[in-house]
C-alpha cells in the first residue's frame, strides 16, 4: 500500500512537472504570435508605402500603353 501511494506521488509530481512546462511553452507560442503579428504589420505597412510610391509611375506606363495602343489601332 505504502508503494502504491509512493508511485502515486511521484506520478502526480511529474504530472505537475508536465502542466508547468506547458505553460512555459504555451506562454512562448503567444509571445512569438504577438511578435509574429507585429512583423505582419510592419511587412503591411512596407507594401501600402511600396505601392503609394510607385503609383505615378505606373500611371505614366498606363499612359504610354494606351497611347501606343491608339497609334497601333
Amino acid at each position: 500500500m505504502i508503494e502504491l501511494f509512493k508511485d502515486l506521488k511521484n506520478i502526480i509530481g511529474e504530472l505537475s512537472e508536465e502542466v508547468n512546462t506547458m505553460k512555459v511553452n504555451v506562454e512562448r507560442v503567444q509571445e512569438e504570435g504577438i511578435k509574429t503579428e507585429k512583423v505582419g504589420k510592419d511587412i503591411q505597412k512596407k507594401v501600402d508605402e511600396f505601392q503609394i510610391s510607385i503609383q505615378p509611375r505606373v500611371e505614366k506606363i498606363n499612359e504610354l500603353v494606351n497611347q501606343i495602343n491608339k497609334r497601333v489601332e
